[in-house]
């Protein structure tokens, strides 16, 4: 077999277990008892998460657009 039809292979049987595995999450997720289940848990990732957060002073977009702003400044100097 070669590797291009074996990647294809894997591809496929990706994308049915990607759809087996969607429906199996959604009925988990529709389940009542699925909270009730694992409230302690889900109360604990939520309360880490409440714990560890911390404050930022700037977005990732803003220091996006200053290091293309820096970018975009520096390729105008050299075209120049």
């Amino acid at each position: 077999m070669h590797k291009n039809e074996q990647a294809k292979r894997w591809v496929a049987t990706w994308q049915k277990a990607d759809l087996s595995l969607r429906s199996i999450k959604i009925m988990e997720l529709r389940n009542k008892d699925y909270y009730l289940k694992n409230r302690d848990i889900l109360n604990n990732m939520l309360q880490y998460a409440f714990d560890k957060q911390t404050v930022r002073v700037f977005s990732g977009l803003v220091i996006q657009q200053n290091i293309f702003k820096t970018y975009y400044s520096k390729h105008l100097r050299a075209l120049q």
